[in-house]
């Protein structure tokens, strides 16, 4: 992974963990990371199959490789010898280069040179020469002459990326990421160390298992709760949505479930009554997804505003208690839901206005996030 003073191995260590931070905050959020399991690092999806394994290879030195390079037989032999599937993308990560006119930088770089015939024989050409002591000490070479040759079609398989900072730049590249997230610059580097530490205590926490993994939907989730403790609530806008009305009858019609049975269980089921509320829930939910689909403070802001909403309706129901019987639990509702329906909460620093927080209700109704009617299902 480093060069062999264990000055340089930690350095390698540390670079091959905050690659895979920074590899968690980049992902897409149904992945995992791993670190040592199958690979330096690998990506697999959450049932575990094999997205990607690859080598990291860290120098303090001004380093190029070549088909030659010790480092190269290394990381090919790492992928003869390990599990990665044969549809798998195997990666080398290093800091060095490629050496320019080598057969690697012809086949890896964007070249379209591709001379993968010329690779192939060299290497074999090599494999039977063993020129070099160390890898032939470790059986490299056996195992490429080994293996199959169908098997060896393994580097067209092959990514490299070569040239990648050190160490030390380690924290402005995960600074890069955080902002590409979304995350303002007045506050990326209390964010970084926020997340970076939660990243480090999983993987410290992991030693004695023999490698470690994290999903990243669990990084996101440090992210958001690092983002809570540093942002600042935000502005936002309500501009006029545009919408057909077929588009419009389409979402009421394959994706509301408790919503009118809701509003039926404490006899708001007038038509106009009905026809408001899919309004305002067609509307929500189309602002609702763009908060979720935008960046980390927006998400977190919506999330804050949805608290504020169900803790208001929570207190409600309390005040109510006991509940004496059916007909009570539908007055109950009913307050309840007149109540709520003037009710708003904060959206970052902004009042929304008040056809989106009746919009969010319903979707939290609809979603049996919240009843109106406590006795809403047959329960007690």
């Amino acid at each position: 992974m480093t060069t062999t003073s264990a000055g340089g191995q930690m350095a390698g260590y540390l670079w091959q963990a905050a690659e895979a931070c920074r590899r968690a905050l980049t992902a897409p959020n149904d992945v995992v990371i791993r670190v040592e399991v199958e690979d330096d690092l690998s990506v697999a999806t959450m049932d575990g199959a094999i997205l990607a394994c690859e080598q990291l290879k860290h120098s303090e030195h001004n380093n190029v490789i070549s088909e030659d390079s010790q480092v190269w037989w290394q990381a090919v032999d790492a992928w003869i010898r390990g599990p990665a599937p044969e549809k798998s993308k195997l990666r080398l990560v290093t800091t060095s280069d490629l050496k320019s006119n080598s057969l690697l930088a012809s086949c890896y770089q964007p070249t379209g040179l591709a001379p993968w015939d010329s690779l192939l024989e060299k290497m074999n050409k090599r494999a039977v020469e063993e020129p070099n002591k160390h890898l032939a000490s470790k059986g490299v070479y056996v195992r490429w002459n080994n293996l199959n040759n169908s098997k060896r079609e393994l580097l067209t398989r092959i990514e490299i990326a070569g040239a990648q900072s050190r160490l030390a730049a380690s924290n402005d590249l995960l600074e890069e990421a955080l902002m590409d997230r979304g995350i303002s610059p007045t506050i990326v580097p209390q964010v970084r160390q926020a997340v970076v530490g939660a990243f480090m205590s999983r993987l410290m926490a992991s030693l004695d298992s023999g490698g470690f993994e994290v999903t990243v939907k669990d990084v996101n989730s440090d992210l958001m709760e690092a983002y809570a403790r540093n942002a600042e609530p935000g502005f936002y806008e309500f501009p006029d949505l545009n919408y057909t009305y077929e588009e419009i009858k389409h979402l009421q019609v394959n994706h509301h479930q408790h919503l009118i049975p809701q509003l039926a269980a404490i006899d708001r089921d007038q038509p106009g009554t009905i026809s408001r509320a899919l309004n305002n829930w067609f509307e929500a939910r189309a602002r609702r997804q763009q908060f979720m689909d935008g960046a980390p403070h927006e998400v977190q802001d919506l999330k804050r505003h949805d608290r504020g909403l169900e803790e208001y309706c929570q207190t409600l129901h309390e005040e109510h208690l006991p509940i004496s019987g059916l007909e009570n639990a539908k007055a109950v509702g009913r307050d309840i839901h007149a109540a709520c329906m003037k009710y708003q909460a904060k959206l970052g620093r902004t009042d929304p206005p008040l056809p989106f927080t009746q919009g969010s209700y319903h979707e939290m109704s609809n979603a049996l996030l919240l009843k109106w009617n406590p006795r809403y299902g047959g329960e007690e």
